[in-house]
C-alpha cells in the first residue's frame, strides 16, 4: 500500500488506523467511530497506560487498561502484553457498540491503536514510507514451483501494468490470513521470489486457508485499489479461487 500525496506525518498514522479497522476486523455495519483527538499538530502526546487485563482475540488483542484514572478497552494488533505493565501508545480511534466476533462480545466503547510500546518515544519510520516495516520476511530456503501456465510473484510485481484487469494463476505459501472482513477472506502468499521490496501478494477470496498452506490460486489483478483517504492498495488479486 502506498500513499498518494506527501500529508502530515501524524495524519498518516490516524488514516492507518482507520484502514487498519476496515480490514483487519469484523464489526457491525452501524458501528460509530471517532478520533480520539486532533493530531495534525506538529507535535503528538503518547498515552500513557497500565494494563490491567488481556484477551486473546486471535489475530488482535483486547485490553483493558486505566490512563488518568480512566478504564477503557482497546485493540491491537496481537503481541505478548503483561498485566499490571505500562505502555505507552500515539493517537487512536474510538469506536461504538463493536463486536468482536473471536470473543463473541460487544464493547460498548473500543479504542483502536496501531500499535503499543513500553517506551514513551516512538521509534520514528520515515513519513514517505509509513509501511516500511509490514513486509513479511522472505525464507531464503522457500522455492515454490510455478503453476502450470501461471505467474510467479516477482514476474506479476515487475510487470504488473500488463497484468491489470487479467486473470492469473498464482501458487505460493499462506503467511497471513484475516477472514471475514468486508465478507471476503483476505489471504496473504509468498513464493520466495520477490522484486524490489515486494515479496507477498494479498488475494481476496470467499474460500478458507490457513497460514502455512501451500495454495493455488486463480483470480483478477487490480491495480491501485483506492480505499479513500489517499489510501491506495498498490495490488490485488481478487475473486480468488482456489485451483484444486
Amino acid at each position: 500500500m502506498r500513499i498518494k500525496s506527501n500529508k502530515m506525518k501524524n495524519k498518516m498514522k490516524f488514516f492507518t488506523i482507520l484502514f487498519s479497522v476496515l480490514l483487519m476486523v469484523s464489526c457491525k455495519d452501524k458501528t460509530n467511530y471517532s478520533k480520539i483527538k486532533d493530531e495534525t499538530g506538529t507535535e503528538s502526546v503518547a498515552h500513557k497506560i497500565v494494563v490491567k487485563e488481556s484477551l486473546d482475540g486471535g489475530n488482535y488483542a483486547y485490553i483493558n487498561v486505566e490512563e488518568n484514572g480512566k478504564t477503557y478497552w482497546m485493540a491491537i494488533s496481537n503481541m505478548p502484553v503483561t498485566v499490571g505493565e505500562t505502555y505507552y501508545y500515539d493517537g487512536g480511534m474510538t469506536m461504538k457498540d463493536f463486536e468482536s466476533k473471536q470473543l463473541n462480545k460487544t464493547f460498548d466503547e473500543i479504542v483502536f491503536a496501531d500499535a503499543i510500546r513500553t517506551t514513551e518515544k516512538a521509534v520514528e519510520i520515515k513519513a514517505e514510507d509509513p509501511h516500511a516495516t509490514s513486509a513479511p520476511v522472505v525464507d531464503s530456503n522457500l522455492k515454490i514451483e510455478k503453476p502450470k501456465g501461471g505467474t510467479s510473484l516477482a514476474e506479476l510485481f515487475s510487470a504488473k501494468k500488463s497484468f491489470s484487469g487479467k486473470s492469473i494463476i498464482v501458487k505460493g505459501k499462506v503467511v497471513k490470513v484475516n477472514d471475514g472482513i468486508m465478507n471476503k477472506n483476505w489471504v496473504h502468499i509468498v513464493d520466495g521470489t520477490r522484486f524490489e521490496n515486494k515479496a507477498d501478494l494479498t488475494i481476496t477470496t470467499i474460500d478458507s486457508v490457513n497460514v502455512g498452506d501451500i495454495v493455488t490460486f486463480k483470480g483478477v489483478i487490480i491495480l491501485d485499489k483506492d480505499f479513500g483517504q489517499g489510501y491506495i492498495y498498490d495490488i490485488l488479486l481478487e475473486e480468488g479461487s482456489l485451483v484444486k
